[in-house]
């Protein structure tokens, strides 16, 4: 906590910049200026103050936040990834706790995985066709994890962990209420979705997938709302809450998204149903053989769906989730996979670098498996999976380390709920571990971990999942085989 002259120093300092900003940059409006400085100066009251209050504000803004250039072309989502840098600086510089903290959970095996990442990232990024792409890739995903993911372990107590996904939850309203708004003009007609969340979300798949992620712990509150708060005004806001991110979820028609809260529904009833790790790992090995072996005869069947998304038809949009025959927008996503294994075998170890499958899967495009939708410009470069960019832009020791990072955050977030009595914790537990799953689901068929959005929901989810386990640890809870 600063004292009041060092307070009164921070603010003056910061009234000397916008007063040689606003001379520098001659504005004209001095309204424009003043009111910039309030906000500028209460911001900085509360941040050096109540550092706490600070970091939800910035959870609410992420999702209303909006890309804009700044120097040198770079885009920043703004306000929130400026005050995400500004808040890692004060944590770094006057909080003791934030040390105390990182030191706390560097040994946990999440933790250790998530730095092995970051220090494959910087290799490859040495290594990278676009050295200058692949350090700022790395950046940004270390400034991530030293935020979000400490930040959540500073927390003390058990319902502020709630609170973090409350308060995101809560800055999706002004972004849904103007999506469904602007979508009303068009009578809601699917064609129109893609890019209807706009600005505030690129396209509407990200967007239904930061829904998706925070609808299983939503849920799992709202019927157990007593163990979180008495008010019944309170939970029927929430409720009005949770509707409306349902509704906003099938508005979004994102077919992946969907997908993958009911596969974080299976996943739910499997724990309900106490599987233990090893026998989750035995099904899904299972899975994929089968596919693998019956891949053909699979393909054969998938041929013969003729739906396609983009006709107006809502049954058709979702229908043809299936489709590889004629459904553009599902052949270009095989196309970037076709893409990026080739760059995987052009360079399997080290990769091309992070953030450089945009501008390196052109050269391996070829014309059978091109769309009318492709693009050789790099402006809509996306391998459209998380698993095949790892493989594409840090080669085979990226894919190996993420693919065990996935596996052990379930099975920490598995071991947890066995061993956690009924309560806050449980709550948090089961609907963070759902969350983190539509994420990995999801990540089969999109890229999303390198924007702040879902970015936030990864790293704070990891984080939620060690708070928990360390807390277990601390407090000599029996465990269980899971």
């Amino acid at each position: 906590m600063l004292t009041k002259i060092q307070l009164k120093i921070w603010l003056y300092a910061l009234l000397l910049v916008c007063v040689c900003t606003s001379y520098f940059l001659n504005f004209e409006d001095t309204l424009l200026t003043l009111t910039l400085f309030s906000f500028l100066a209460l911001s900085t009251i509360i941040l050096l103050t109540r550092t706490h209050w600070f970091y939800f504000l910035l959870i609410a803004l992420i999702p209303i936040s909006i890309d804009s250039e700044i120097l040198g072309g770079s885009k920043l989502s703004l306000p929130s990834e400026a005050m995400m840098v500004v808040l890692l600086l004060v944590f770094v510089l006057f909080h003791r706790a934030y040390w105390s903290t990182l030191k706390r959970i560097a040994l946990h095996p999440i933790s250790i995985l998530l730095f092995v990442d970051l220090l494959i990232q910087l290799i490859t990024s040495f290594t990278s066709t676009h050295i200058d792409v692949s350090l700022k890739r790395f950046t940004i995903k270390l400034l991530f994890i030293l935020l979000f993911y400490v930040a959540v372990n500073m927390i003390e107590k058990r319902k502020s962990l709630i609170t973090v996904f409350v308060c995101y939850a809560v800055g999706l309203v002004p972004v849904m209420y103007f999506t469904i708004k602007h979508h009303a003009q068009y009578d809601f007609n699917p064609r129109v979705v893609f890019d209807i969340c706009a600005p505030y979300f690129s396209d509407h798949t990200i967007y239904g997938a930061c829904l998706a992620f925070i609808i299983p712990l939503l849920l799992i509150l709202f019927k157990s709302w007593g163990a979180y708060s008495k008010s019944d005004i309170l939970r029927w806001s929430f409720g009005l809450l949770l509707l409306l991110i349902l509704v906003s979820l099938f508005l979004a028609l994102s077919r992946a998204a969907i997908l993958s809260v009911l596969f974080a529904g299976l996943f739910a009833v499997l724990l309900h149903y106490r599987i233990t790790f090893k026998a989750l790992i035995a099904i899904l090995s299972v899975f994929i053989v089968g596919i693998a072996m019956n891949w053909n005869s699979i393909y054969s069947t998938l041929e013969q769906n003729e739906s396609v998304s983009n006709d107006g038809e809502i049954v058709n949009h979702f229908s043809s989730v299936s489709n590889v025959r004629s459904d553009a927008s599902n052949l270009e996503r095989i196309n970037r996979w076709v893409c990026a294994i080739r760059m995987f075998q052009s360079k399997p170890l080290t990769g091309f670098g992070p953030g450089t499958y945009q501008f390196e899967y052109n050269q391996f495009q070829t014309s059978d498996t091109k769309t009318y939708i492709s693009t050789n410009a790099g402006d809509r470069g996306n391998a459209h999976s998380e698993y095949l960019t790892y493989l594409s832009e840090n080669g085979a020791f990226g894919f190996v380390l993420f693919l065990v990072l996935v596996f052990t955050t379930i099975y920490f977030g598995m071991q947890n709920h066995y061993q956690l009595p009924s309560g806050i914790l449980k709550m948090v537990n089961l609907g963070v571990l759902l969350g983190i799953t539509t994420f990995f689901f999801h990540g089969i068929f999109n890229m999303f971990s390198d924007q702040i959005k879902m970015a936030f929901l990864i790293y704070s989810s990891f984080g939620v999942i060690v708070w928990i386990n360390l807390f277990i640890k601390k407090t000599d809870v029996i465990v269980e085989e899971s």
